[in-house]
C-alpha cells in the first residue's frame, strides 16, 4: 500500500508528537525489543557502504586498545576532578539508543539504520561501545564525515575561481583521511606543495587564496595555530600583542609563492600562450576572435603554485610605526619559538611549514586537540577555538595540556585521538543542554547537546530513505590529470579544441553534473554530502540548513530559519521517504502489526523505542481507516521533531 503525505492532516500529525517536543529526550528504563519481530532483517555490524572503487580505510590500531582505555580513564579523572571542584556530579551513562545514535553521528555523520540500532541494543557485551566506535572509525563513512568537517575549516570549493578546477584537491583531502595520514604531515605538504592541482593536489590549499598572499598567511595561522593575526596586516593588533611588522615578518617566509604561470615560466617560453592561440585562431578565420578559444581548459592550465626564494617583502608605503620605515625590506621571522634545526637550511617556505607543524610548537598541538575535543564533546576547552590568546580563559588547563601532549605522543594521529575521546565515560554519558552564550564555562558532565550539522541532517535523511548513498563515482585524479593537462607552450588551437571537447564530455563540470544526474530525485542528487558539489546552490537543502558558501572559515550556521521549517514541512525529501522502494517504506511493509510499525518508525527516525505515551498517541493515529495516510503522517511528524535534529 503506497504511503503518502496528506497536508490536510498536517496539524493532526503534529499533535501526535507533542510528547517529543524537547530535543533532549529523557533517559528511560531500558526497553527490550522483541527480537523475533525483526527476524530476517539482518543485523549489519557496522556501516559497510562506500564508493565501489574506494580503497580500504586505514583501521584503528587494534594493539593500542589497553593504552587507549588508560588514557581515556586519565581524561575522565581530570573531568570529574573539575566537576567536583564546581560542586557538580557527572551525568548518568547514556542508554544504548542514545549512544548508538551519537556514535554514528560523530563518527560517520549519519544516524544508524533500523537494523544497526536493533543490533547494538541487543548486543550482550560490556565493551560494545568500544567495538562500535572502532567499527565506525574503520568505515568509509568516517572519511565522508571528516571530509565535511575539514572542508568547512579549509573552505574547500570545486572552483575557487572561475577558471581554477580543484576537484583533485578534494579527492586528495579524502585520501589523507582514508589512509589516516598524520595531521602534521598532510598540513606540511599543503603548505609546501608546488605544481598544478592535478599533478600535486595539495597545492589546492594555497590556490584557495589565489592572489591574496597576506590573507593566506592570516587564514593559515587561524586554522592551524588557533590565533587571529589578520588585524596586524594593516596596523598593530588592537586586542592582542601582534604588531604590523611581526605580521609582515611572518608573511615574508611565503612571499615568493606564485599561483599562476607568467613571464619566466615554461608556459611563457615563447610569450603569452593565450595570445598566441588567439592569434593562431584568427589567422585561420578572421571572425574567430569573436568566438575565442576553449577558455576553461586553457586558463586552468595557467594555474600553478611555484616559489621564488629571491622575492622580498616590503613594509607598506604608509607604514607609520617607529620600528620600521615605509617600503623597508623585512626579513622572515617567526612569531615565537625556534625553527626546527633540521629545517634551517631549507627554503624559507619550508622553514615556515616546519615551524608551524612542529611538535615543539605548542599552539599547533593545542589547536588541533581543542578542535577535536569540541567536535566530539560539543564545546571547546578554549572558545573561540580559532582565537586563542595568551590570556584566553581555559575551562580546564590541566586537561587541555594532557590532550595537547597526547596528540603529540600519538604523532598527530587524528583517528586514534578521537577514538580515545570516545572511549571516555565523559563521552558515553547522557548529554546536557548548554547555552554557549552563557558567561560561565561548560564543565562536561557529559557531551553538550547540539544540533546536527547541515551535512548530518542531509545524510541522516538519506539513511532513512535510500539504500546506496554512493550511487556514482566521479573521475579519479589520474583520469582527470590525463585529460586536463595540456602544454600551452606547444599545443595548437586544433589540438586544444579536441582536448577541450574530450574534457567537457568526460571530466569537466558538465560531465560531472551529468554523472551525478543518474541519482537525482526531483532535481536533488541523492548522495552523501561529501560527494556533492561545493559550494551547493543557496536554495539546496544543505545550504538552507546552515552550510556556508565556503568563503569564510567554519562559516556554517546552526540558527533555525523559516526556509528550514518549510523544507522540513514539504520539501522533496518528505515525498521521497514515503514512496514505494524507500528504506523506511520497505521496513514498514515488513513490520506487520501496527505496534510493530510504530517501533519501526521510532527506531528508524529517532533510533529509540517509543515511550508508553508515544506509543499510545501513535496507535491512536494509526487507528484511522486510511492506514497509508496515518503512516505518512507519523513518519512526517517524527522527522519534524526537534529530537530528530539534535545529537544527544
Amino acid at each position: 500500500m503506497a504511503l503518502f503525505l496528506n497536508q490536510r492532516r498536517l496539524w493532526i500529525a503534529i499533535l501526535t508528537v507533542l510528547t517529543l517536543a524537547s530535543p533532549l529526550h529523557a533517559q528511560r528504563k531500558r526497553q527490550k525489543l522483541p527480537s523475533q519481530k525483526f527476524k530476517g532483517y539482518g543485523l549489519p555490524e557496522a556501516v559497510k557502504q562506500a564508493p565501489k572503487s574506494a580503497p580500504q580505510v586505514s583501521p584503528v590500531d587494534a594493539g593500542r586498545l589497553d593504552e587507549c582505555r588508560t588514557m581515556a580513564a586519565a581524561i575522565d579523572r581530570l573531568v570529574e576532578k573539575n566537576l567536583a571542584k564546581h560542586g557538580m556530579q557527572p551525568n548518568e551513562m547514556a542508554n544504548d539508543y542514545h549512544f548508538v545514535r551519537r556514535a554514528f553521528l560523530d563518527c560517520v555523520g549519519t544516524i544508524p539504520t533500523l537494523q544497526q540500532t536493533v543490533a547494538f541494543e541487543a548486543m550482550q557485551d560490556e565493551t560494545k561501545q568500544e567495538k562500535l566506535v572502532d567499527d565506525l572509525l574503520n568505515s568509509y563513512g568516517y572519511v565522508s564525515h571528516m571530509y565535511n568537517f575539514w572542508a568547512s575549516i579549509l573552505r574547500v570549493t570545486d572552483r575557487p575561481s572561475n577558471n581554477l578546477l580543484a576537484y583533485s584537491y578534494r579527492d586528495w583531502l579524502k585520501d589523507q583521511l582514508r589512509t589516516n595520514r598524520p595531521y602534521d604531515q598532510w598540513v606540511y605538504e599543503m603548505l609546501t606543495a608546488e605544481g598544478k592541482v592535478w599533478d600535486n593536489p595539495a597545492v589546492g590549499y594555497t590556490m584557495r587564496d589565489d592572489g591574496m598572499p597576506l590573507v593566506h598567511v592570516d587564514n593559515t595561522v587561524r586554522v592551524f595555530l588557533g590565533t587571529q593575526i589578520g588585524c596586524a596586516q594593516c596596523h598593530d593588533h588592537p586586542f592582542d600583542k601582534w604588531t604590523q611588522k611581526e605580521f609582515y615578518e611572518l608573511a615574508a617566509f611565503t612571499n615568493g609563492v606564485r599561483t599562476r604561470d607568467g613571464a619566466g615560466t615554461p608556459a611563457f617560453a615563447e610569450g603569452n600562450p593565450i595570445n598566441r592561440l588567439r592569434q593562431e585562431l584568427q589567422a585561420d578565420d578572421p571572425e574567430a576572435r569573436l568566438q575565442g578559444i576553449p577558455n576553461l581548459l586553457a586558463q586552468a592550465n595557467l594555474y600553478r603554485v611555484s616559489f621564488n626564494e629571491s622575492k622580498k617583502l616590503k613594509l607598506p608605503d604608509d607604514y607609520q610605526y617607529d620600528n620600521g620605515k615605509p617600503k623597508q625590506v623585512v626579513k622572515p621571522q617567526i612569531l615565537w619559538g625556534e625553527i626546527p634545526v633540521e629545517a634551517k637550511k631549507l627554503s624559507s617556505r619550508e622553514q615556515y611549514a616546519s615551524w608551524l607543524t612542529s611538535a615543539e610548537n605548542p599552539l599547533f598541538a593545542k589547536t588541533i586537540a581543542n578542535r577535536l575535543w569540541k567536535k566530539v564533546m560539543g564545546v571547546g576547552l578554549i572558545e573561540p577555538i580559532d582565537n586563542i590568546q595568551d590570556d584566553s580563559p581555559c575551562e580546564n588547563v590541566e586537561l587541555l595540556q594532557l590532550l595537547s601532549d597526547e596528540i603529540v605522543r600519538l604523532k598527530f594521529d587524528q583517528k586514534e585521538f578521537m577514538r580515545t575521546l570516545m572511549f571516555t565515560k565523559t563521552y558515553q554519558r547522557a548529554a546536557s543542554n548548554f547555552d554557549p552564550s552563557q558567561s560561565e564555562f561548560y564543565h562536561f558532565p557529559g557531551p553538550k547537546l547540539r544540533r546536527m550539522t547541515a551535512e548530518q541532517v542531509w545524510d541522516s535523511i538519506l539513511t532513512i530513505a535510500i539504500y546506496n548513498p554512493y550511487p556514482f563515482e566521479l573521475p579519479a585524479v589520474d583520469q582527470f590529470a590525463k585529460i586536463a593537462d595540456v602544454d600551452l607552450a606547444k599545443i595548437s588551437v586544433e589540438q586544444l579544441e579536441q582536448q577541450s571537447e574530450q574534457f567537457n564530455e568526460t571530466v569537466g563540470p558538465n560531465a560531472r553534473t551529468k554523472i551525478m544526474g543518474v541519482a537525482s530525485y526531483r532535481r536533488q542528487v541523492l548522495a552523501r554530502a561529501s560527494e556533492l558539489p561545493s559550494p551547493l546552490p543557496a536554495d539546496h537543502f544543505i545550504r538552507q540548513f546552515g552550510q556556508c558558501d565556503r568563503e569564510t572559515i567554519e562559516g556554517d550556521s546552526f540558527d533555525p530559519t523559516v526556509p528550514q521549517m518549510l523544507t522540513m514541512f514539504n520539501g522533496p525529501f518528505t515525498h521521497m521517504m514515503l514512496e514505494n522502494g524507500s528504506v523506511i517504506y520497505d521496513n514498514l511493509a515488513r513490520a506487520g502489526a501496527p505496534k510493530d510499525a510504530v517501533n519501526v518508525m521510532f527506531l528508524s527516525i529517532l533510533n529509540r523505542l517509543p515511550s508508553a505515551s508515544d506509543r499510545s498517541t501513535a496507535l491512536k493515529e494509526l487507528s484511522h481507516s486510511d492506514t497509508a495516510m496515518a503512516y505518512g503522517n507519523l513518519v512526517w511528524a517524527l522527522i519534524n521533531t526537534r529530537e530528530f535534529l539534535f545529537v544527544q
